[in-house]
Order: C-alpha cells, then sequence, then structure tokens
C-alpha cells in the first residue's frame, strides 16, 4: 500500500498506541482519539511475554523495558498447605514484569516519535464499515483504516454489530505495588482456596501483588485493602501485606468478550474490545499488541487502499486462533482453579501437579509462559 495510507485509531491506551507506532513506522498518516484529556494507563505491574517482547523490539522500546523491568527466572505455585505444586524454569525464556505506566508511555513515545498524531478530549460514538469514526460532537473523520482500541465496552464494536458475548466473571483482582524486600527473580503465585495472591518484581525497588478472590464477598475486593480478610487466607504472606500503602490498589471485576468478527470492512477492532479475558495468563495487553503489529504489517504488505477489507479478514483469519486458544484456556483455568470444595483441594493441588509434570500436558504451560504464541514471533518471520 502507498505510504500515503490514513489510520484513524480509537483509544489511546496500550493497544491503541501499539497500533499507532506499528502502523506510523511503516509510513501511515495516523491519528488516534481519545476521550481523556490526558491519556494514561491505571493499574500497576505487568506480565509481557514471547508474543508481545518481538513486537517490542520492532518498535525500538525493549530495552527500555527490560531496564525499567525485571527478568523473572522462575514461576511457581504454592496451595494452601503451603507445598509448591508448580515450578517452571523460564530463565531461558524472555518474561518481564514492568509498570503499566512505562509500558504505556514507552509505546505513546514511539508512536509520537514516529509522527502520530493525538487527539484528546474526543470521544467516540462509532463507526462504520466504510471507514468513518464518528464522535459525540457530530463530527466524524474517514480513514483508510479505522481501528477500535476502545476497551471492554467499545463503541465501536458495538455499533457495528461485532459483539457476540459480553458477560462479567465471578471474580475480580486487585493489583497494588509494594516496595521490594527480598523479591528476587521469581513470579509467586499463592493459592488459598478460591482467592490467589501473585508476587513478583517489578523493577529495581517495586513489586507487583495481585490479589484475586470471588466478588460475591464484599470484604475480597474492598479498598483499602482488608489486610485481617487476607491475612486470615494467606497467614505465611503478612510481610507482603504490611508493605501495601491504605491509598494504594485498584480493583476490578473480570470481564470477558467474545466476537461474532474482528474486522468489518475497513474496521478493526483490538485489545479488550475484542477479546477482553480474565488475566490468569496476564495476557490482555500481550495479545493487543501482537496482534495491533500484525494487523499493520498485513495493511502494509497489501497492494492497495481498496484491498482493505480482504487484508483485515486475512489478518483475522490468521491471528485470531491462538487469542481466541489464550483465551479458551485462561476461562478454564478458573474454572478448573477456583471451584473445588474444601475438602477437595487436596486433589486439585495433585491435579494441577500432575499437569505440570506430565509431558502430554505439560506443553500446556509452556504455552502459557510463552504467551499464547507455540513458536514466539513467528509473525514476524516476513518482516
Amino acid at each position: 500500500m502507498s505510504t500515503t495510507g490514513t489510520v484513524a485509531i480509537a483509544g489511546a491506551g496500550i493497544a491503541g498506541f501499539a497500533a499507532a507506532a506499528s502502523f506510523a513506522q511503516r509510513g501511515f498518516d495516523v491519528t488516534v482519539y481519545e476521550r481523556s484529556q490526558d491519556p494514561r494507563e491505571f493499574g500497576a505491574g505487568i506480565y509481557l511475554k514471547d508474543n508481545s517482547l518481538p513486537v517490542l523490539d520492532a518498535l525500538g522500546v525493549y530495552d527500555h523495558i527490560a531496564a525499567a523491568g525485571s527478568k523473572i527466572d522462575t514461576a511457581s505455585i504454592t496451595d494452601e498447605r503451603g507445598e509448591v505444586i508448580v515450578r517452571r524454569d523460564v530463565s531461558r525464556e524472555r518474561l518481564i514484569v514492568v509498570l503499566r505506566a512505562e509500558l504505556h508511555n514507552a509505546l505513546r513515545d514511539a508512536a509520537t516519535a514516529a509522527g502520530v498524531k493525538l487527539v484528546t478530549g474526543k470521544t467516540v460514538t462509532g463507526a462504520s464499515a466504510d471507514g468513518v469514526l464518528r464522535f459525540d460532537d457530530r463530527t466524524e473523520v474517514s480513514a483508510d483504516v479505522v481501528i477500535g482500541a476502545d476497551g471492554v465496552y467499545s463503541t465501536v464494536r458495538e455499533s457495528l454489530g461485532l459483539t457476540k458475548s459480553y458477560r462479567y466473571l465471578p471474580d475480580g483482582a486487585t493489583r497494588v505495588l509494594i516496595k521490594r524486600d527480598g523479591e528476587g527473580p521469581e513470579g509467586r503465585e499463592y493459592w488459598s482456596g478460591n482467592r490467589r495472591v501473585g508476587v513478583a518484581p517489578c523493577g529495581p525497588e517495586l513489586a507487583y501483588v495481585f490479589l484475586i478472590g470471588p466478588e460475591s464477598n464484599p470484604r475480597c475486593g474492598a479498598l483499602p485493602l482488608d489486610k485481617d480478610y487476607w491475612n486470615e487466607a494467606f497467614p505465611n504472606l503478612g510481610h507482603v501485606f504490611d508493605r501495601i500503602e491504605p491509598d494504594s490498589g485498584v480493583h476490578h471485576r473480570h470481564q470477558e468478550v467474545t466476537c461474532l468478527r474482528w474486522a468489518s470492512g475497513r474496521v478493526a477492532i483490538i485489545g479488550d474490545a475484542a477479546h477482553a479475558q480474565p488475566p490468569n495468563f496476564g495476557q490482555g495487553a500481550g495479545l493487543s499488541i501482537a496482534a495491533a503489529y500484525e494487523l499493520a504489517r498485513t495493511v502494509a504488505d497489501g497492494r492497495s487502499s481498496a484491498d482493505v477489507p480482504a487484508q483485515l479478514a486475512n489478518w483475522e483469519s490468521r491471528f485470531r486462533p491462538a487469542a481466541d486458544k489464550v483465551q479458551r484456556y485462561t476461562t478454564w483455568y478458573s474454572n478448573a482453579g477456583y471451584y473445588w470444595p474444601r475438602p477437595a483441594l487436596g486433589l486439585r493441588s495433585k491435579f494441577f501437579h500432575t499437569l505440570s509434570v506430565t509431558p502430554a500436558t505439560a506443553h500446556w504451560w509452556e504455552f502459557w509462559w510463552r504467551g499464547g504464541v507455540e513458536a514466539p514471533a513467528t509473525y514476524l518471520s516476513n518482516d
């Protein structure tokens, strides 16, 4: 396609800026529209694996992310008996935990350096398949490619009738940052019934903590954190909870989005708009970054602007199966991991340990830590 192609993106989050940088570095004229005046990423830490890290390499931001974050060498799960039921050596993989804000800012800087224009205070209300993005002030813009990176409540997705299902899940997560105190290069997860706590280093001074449990119990998602509740469930983690500041943390109920299609005419959706999922594998952002890069590559390799609808369909047919597989696995992980009666928790531990060491199923864990990419970076092989 000619490098004079235009791209309009709804949403200035991680997915939106990843798409913006990916297209702009290929010579496209890109504009990102964002409803807030000051786009920022809310949350704490984020896991980056071998589906997104090759993209960050290609976009020129990997070195910054690697320096700002922490490389994880081992990953483990400890059950309520204090027994380690899963331990994986991931030292030969690139697995990094970094602040969400660091990732967001790095992608924003890459996009800006490539010439992307950011328009803030502009609320998107929908799109049409011929490449038109509409706003609440009754204005609209046309582009060769329109991208909906506008989150789980995507108005772009809804306006095009792409939603297959949307649902709240029965659990949610609180995410916080604490000062590091002995956290080494290991991602640790602890189970206690239907609750989980994860702890991982997140840069030279901070550690990332997530606390997951049932939304039916208001103490589980309370902010400030109900330390008595969590200490009762995880008495061995008092040294972690003591470092959580009263005014820190965000809490979100988990949601899941599935779509009839990811593309309609000249419009594509990416990120949570396309595949919102529970964060069991830490792969929402990673899939978004990989999908954005592959989308830009596919369109850039097209012969002309007239081919855009076919290019978007081709992108979806090649990339979506891996994303759907990750989404299925992460939902299965919730169902298989949480909802066991207390007398059966020992059996649960044995079940997951067996899965992790049996050759026929151990590859599931490799799939998890690689981030849903069976052969890392294969989608970059033709770049």
